[in-house]
């Protein structure tokens, strides 16, 4: 894992970047409260993203001492523009240009992910949620464009609201968990499979981001 420092303006962002040689696309994990860059299951399916050729920025959207204060953890506007800045950067990496960028979301960065696709729209090529709370962004789910993947744990309400509510292509999967975390291996590669499956299918696919 390659950590790095995203300038953004006067402050900077932690992070962890890795590139294959040739990425066929670029993952943005945007993980929830509580989680960071070190999460053992995001690294996993990063690990298998990379694998699939893509390559993985793990961002950190809040400071050390932000994400300690709870109303910042739930903060999904100050997340979901500190997520577009992060892309807007990764565009301007001469290696990211021309490359679909997608998100991963979990937790609360499920509801982030989600809101910044629908509020820039050309920037996502695809969404995966992982369990997590997208019905955060309930009003935004309309506006979502970019096909999007809800793996969830069970098919509670707020999952199959936050489905329907959903306006572009969109697919729900049920992975069998013991826990809404998803640490069982088997629950953990199944969602690592289902994330390979979903962007090879969108994020490799030509963008207006490659026009």
């Amino acid at each position: 894992m390659s950590d790095i420092s995203i300038p953004l303006g006067e402050r900077r962002l932690e992070a962890a970047l890795q590139v294959p040689r040739q990425p066929s696309g670029i993952a943005v994990f945007v993980h929830g409260s509580g989680v960071d860059r070190y999460d053992v299951r995001d690294r996993y399916v990063a690990r298998r993203l990379r694998q699939a050729g893509f390559a993985t920025l793990q961002p950190e959207l809040l400071h050390v001492w932000q994400a300690t204060e709870r109303h910042n953890a739930f903060d999904i506007e100050l997340q979901c523009a500190r997520l577009l800045e992060t892309v807007r950067w990764l565009e301007g990496n001469r290696w990211a240009r021309g490359l679909p960028v997608g998100y991963f979301g979990s937790g609360i960065g499920a509801g982030v992910a989600l809101m910044a696709a629908a509020k820039n729209p050309e920037r996502v090529a695809a969404v995966i949620c992982r369990g997590g709370r997208p019905d955060t962004s309930l009003f935004w789910l309309p506006r979502v464009k970019a096909p999007t993947l809800l793996i969830v744990e069970g098919l509670d309400g707020p999952y199959l609201l936050s489905y329907e509510s959903l306006g572009g292509k969109k697919e729900l999967v049920v992975v069998p968990t013991g826990s809404r975390r998803f640490d069982e291996p088997s629950a953990l590669e199944a969602v690592g499979s289902h994330a390979c499956r979903w962007f090879s299918r969108y994020l490799a696919e030509p963008h207006p981001l490659a026009a």
